[in-house]
């Protein structure tokens, strides 16, 4: 069901975005034809050509608003899509399953990308200038600055320096990080069976394998050849 309804949301915006569209052009073409007619029965009946040309300063002035507006929504249209993928749980198996025109696909495949990758463009400004920063690669020095000699300093106390720099998880992030606390503990749980159930352990007394081998039960136990037929025994469970 999460699945259809992303679907939808997807759909639905670039609906949104064709109707905006639409609307848009419309209204450029309403300015046109109405300034048209205005300017054709203003010339019929006479009136001065100085008045007509301060009219046509009010259709301009709408014309160029429209046009930014229709500019602005296709700047952003990427960060208002990413924005929408990021709120919403969403995989590369469903790229190809929705109703988009090759144009609108394109715009998809780009905002997913960036969503779910990081940046797909090289920042150009930042590759020219780094070879002159001064955090860059420091070329001209042999001598290392490791010092044995200095005072160690403690990680824990620059922790604060790092607060803020990681935004909140995202719909499928979460879904991720609870995944793997699940399996965390799941695995768990299964070692601890595994440990409760090994006749080695028993018979030795202790509840953890590292108690096991801090006892010295493998060196009193070695086996010759142990190793080899582990080894076979894993080949032969894997060709099965």
């Amino acid at each position: 069901m999460v699945r259809m309804n992303s679907k939808a949301l997807i759909e639905h915006f670039f609906v949104q975005e064709r109707v905006g569209r639409k609307k848009l052009l419309f209204a450029i073409w309403g300015i046109v034809i109405l300034t048209d007619v205005f300017v054709l029965i203003a010339y019929l009946q006479g009136m001065d050509i100085y008045r007509i040309l301060q009219f046509l300063t009010v259709p301009l002035v709408l014309a160029v608003a429209v046009q930014w507006r229709s500019s602005h929504r296709t700047k952003t249209l990427q960060r208002r899509l990413g924005a929408l993928l990021d709120s919403i749980e969403f995989g590369w198996e469903e790229l190809n399953g929705l109703d988009l025109d090759q144009k609108e696909a394109d715009h998809l495949h780009q905002a997913f990308a960036a969503s779910n990758i990081g940046r797909i463009t090289t920042n150009e400004s930042y590759l020219r200038t780094r070879g002159g920063d001064e955090k860059g690669p420091a070329f001209d020095k042999t001598e290392a600055s490791v010092d044995p000699n200095l005072v160690r300093v403690d990680p824990s106390l620059h922790e604060a320096d790092y607060e803020g720099l990681e935004g909140e998880l995202r719909v499928s992030e979460k879904l991720v990080e609870e995944a793997n606390q699940h399996y965390a503990t799941v695995a768990q749980r299964q070692w601890e069976i595994a440990e409760q159930r090994d006749m080695d352990m028993v018979e030795a007394g202790v509840d953890r394998l590292g108690d096991l081998v801090a006892s010295g039960w493998f060196e009193q136990n070695s086996e010759d050849g142990a190793l080899s037929s582990l080894m076979e025994t894993a080949e032969d469970d894997d060709r099965k």
